[in-house]
């Protein structure tokens, strides 16, 4: 492999090392695209998998399925780890392209309830389970790759990259929902059209599969592959580096519920909630996303040069004071919706700028993908992917204010994890293994 000798390590060239990062990024739009379109979509195909006069109800039991994508999570996010620990970064990451782009197609081609009853719920929740698997390997591999390839003093930026790509992914989503709604009628969506973005998902995918495959592995993983025949991983090493694992979970907690709650579900909730129309509130989501775009890589930049844990207890502050004024801007308006989803994408914005190189950081390389991948997660799960359904739920019931104070709560987890974790802009990646979250 060709290169230059930067502070004692042999370093990929330049141009390749972009090109992975473009690679693994691009996969990473993919993966996040089919992720979204989901929830985009889901008022449309919900009828089609659930029987039911009630299209709240059909709803409810869509976005129940939606979370229990997530449920499997914690099981990829584990195994997918075990795996990039053991054989390598370049393996899991394209292991996860291929279940993700399989399952987007198995939903495009996937038969209604009408068609062949209870079998269509079964066949969706089966896809969306094989999905779950493969996505909760993917963010915590992907990371761990970004962050090993990246010059020290770019960890940050090169981590917010993976951010930029899940943006990415959920704006092409967008883009396909306004699309689609100016092209077909809602009859036509309901009955045919839901299908085209999980058809694209999939077919994109196939070139995803091939560009990973071409990544090159990172220095880091052949240090230890060479050091070590067999490297140790499994439960031992992690709860040995329980330190990591809490704050990996810790600043997953505040910024999963954040992302589903503001990225993924507020232009759905505006609309089955405050009545604005679907147009309006996809395209106040596309505006906000392309603020959050160009402010993920300032933050990262900015956190390379001063630190991450500042950045890390300006989110927590943030949501809790800011919670329900940012609820009360959604209205039926454009404009109440865009100010509160640019506001809280600002805010986000200053937690995933960071977290990616604070959750490489906190881990040595022998157990790092394994570390991010597992708690990140099960912290998903637990308050990420049930965010959507535990919100239109309290709403329904008339105590959506609990849901404003769950997340304050939920904030408040991160926020204690940054004023407790040192900095770790300092760690170096290849430290050996004490547990220790030092050099």
């Amino acid at each position: 492999m060709s290169g230059i000798v930067a502070s004692g390590e042999l370093r990929p060239a330049g141009s390749r090392r972009v090109k992975d990062l473009i690679a693994v990024n691009f996969g990473n739009t993919l993966e996040w695209f089919d992720w979204a379109i989901y929830t985009i979509f889901a008022p449309y195909f919900a009828l089609q998998f659930f029987p039911s006069s009630d299209k709240s109800a059909a709803l409810l039991a869509a976005l129940a399925v939606f979370a229990a994508g997530f449920l499997t999570r914690p099981l990829g996010g584990f195994l997918f780890g075990l795996y990039a620990d053991r054989v390598g970064r370049k393996k899991s990451l394209t292991l996860a392209m291929f279940i993700t782009a399989g399952g987007s197609l198995v939903i495009a081609c996937a038969p209604t309830f009408a068609t062949v009853g209870l079998a269509a719920s079964i066949i969706l929740l089966v896809a969306r389970l094989a999905q779950g698997i493969a996505h909760g390997g993917e963010m915590g591999t992907s990371v761990t790759y970004l962050v090993e390839r990246a010059p020290r003093h770019r960890r940050a930026l090169y981590g917010s990259t993976s951010w930029m790509s899940v943006v990415l992914g959920t704006m092409i989503a967008t883009i396909t929902g306004l699309l689609l709604n100016a092209n077909l009628d809602r009859p036509a969506l309901e009955s045919w059209g839901w299908r085209i973005p999980f058809a694209l998902g999939g077919l994109l995918g196939l070139y995803g599969l091939y560009l990973r495959r071409r990544l090159t592995e990172t220095d880091s993983f052949e240090k230890v592959k060479t050091q070590q025949s067999t490297p140790e991983t499994g439960l031992g090493p992690l709860l040995r580096n329980w330190r990591g694992v809490a704050v990996v979970f810790g600043l997953s907690a505040g910024g999963s519920i954040m992302f589903y709650t503001w990225l993924i579900y507020s232009p759905t909730f505006a609309q089955i909630s405050r009545g604005l129309d679907a147009r309006s509130a996809l395209t106040a989501s596309l505006i906000a996303q392309a603020v959050f775009l160009v402010a993920i890589p300032i933050v990262g930049w900015l956190a390379d040069r001063f630190g991450r844990r500042v950045f890390i207890i300006l989110f927590g502050i943030g949501f809790i004071a800011a919670t329900f004024q940012l609820d009360a801007l959604i209205t039926n308006s454009f404009s109440g919706l865009l100010t509160a989803m640019i506001c809280a994408l600002l805010i986000l914005a200053c937690l995933f700028g960071v977290n990616t190189a604070v959750w490489a950081e906190v881990f040595p390389t022998s157990v790092r993908a394994t570390g991010v991948s597992g708690p990140l997660s099960l912290a998903t799960a637990i308050f990420g992917g049930t965010a959507p359904y535990v919100n239109i739920y309290l709403s329904q019931i008339g105590e959506h204010r609990l849901f404003l104070v769950y997340l304050m709560v939920v904030s408040g987890i991160t926020l204690i994890t940054g004023l407790l974790i040192p900095e770790t802009r300092t760690l170096e990646l290849d430290r050996p293994d004490t547990g220790r979250l030092s050099n």
